[in-house]
């Protein structure tokens, strides 16, 4: 029998001998590569963010201002001894959608009349009406194009003194707009309309030494063709 003494001297050179066993199995050998680590997952690239392409249009929802100013022709029977007139214009409203905006329209056009005789004559037409418009933007330039439809107020005089004749006259107003606008900053556009108006008279009167004569037939339709520098704000 062995003693207690030996028997503890085996137990611990047994436990020695375990240890490095396993320090020898976690351990490479001399010159033996380490395992390769574990990669990293890959990156992954973000998504390109788009960016309009440079000299693009630009649209804003929300209140729009078109203003314009430029010239007016009559034509037709009714245009007789007329030439070309002062046209001023303004569209406000709103940009709904990228393609349709919702405007209120209103014009004044100054008439360029030459009296009979060389006797002085003016006349006068302001137009209120509803004008939208479709955007075809485009990647340098926007073209712009809508139907009007409203109502116009005519007055006019024609001499002076006490053997002066005064007109007025209302009616309807139907037409078109269209043009071509480009950019010139990140709201502001430029460019050009172009309008025509179909003008109906409802009631046409003439007033001569205080009496007033009216009709409402036989009434020659105002048509009148403009052309005009406008921004669009």
């Amino acid at each position: 029998m062995r003693s207690v003494r030996e028997q503890a001297i085996l137990v611990a050179l047994a436990t020695v001998v375990a240890t490095g066993s396993a320090r020898a199995q976690t351990t490479p050998a001399e010159g033996e590569a380490p395992p390769p680590a574990a990669e990293p997952p890959p990156k992954v690239a973000a998504a390109p963010t788009s960016v309009p392409a440079a000299g693009a249009a630009e649209w804003h929802e929300g209140f729009m201002l078109v203003p314009s100013i430029g010239m007016n022709t009559f034509q037709g029977s009714g245009a007789a001894n007329t030439g070309p007139g002062l046209r001023i214009g303004l569209l406000a409203g709103s940009r709904i959608i990228e393609l349709l905006s919702l405007n209120i329209g209103f014009a004044f056009d100054v008439v360029n009349i030459d009296g009979p005789g060389g006797i002085p004559a003016s006349e006068y037409m302001f137009d209120i009406g509803f004008n939208p418009l479709f955007h075809f933007p485009l990647e340098k330039l926007e073209i712009l194009a809508g139907p009007l439809a409203g109502t116009f107020l005519m007055k006019g005089s024609l001499g002076s003194g006490t053997g002066a004749l005064d007109s007025w006259a209302y009616g309807w107003t139907v037409g078109a707009n269209a043009g071509l606008m480009f950019p010139v900053g990140s709201k502001v556009k430029l460019g050009g309309l172009l309008n025509f108006y179909l003008r109906n008279s409802l009631k046409l009167c003439v007033t001569a030494n205080g009496n007033d004569t009216c009709r409402s037939s036989d009434i020659d339709a105002a048509k009148t063709l403009a052309i005009t520098f406008a921004a669009v704000l």
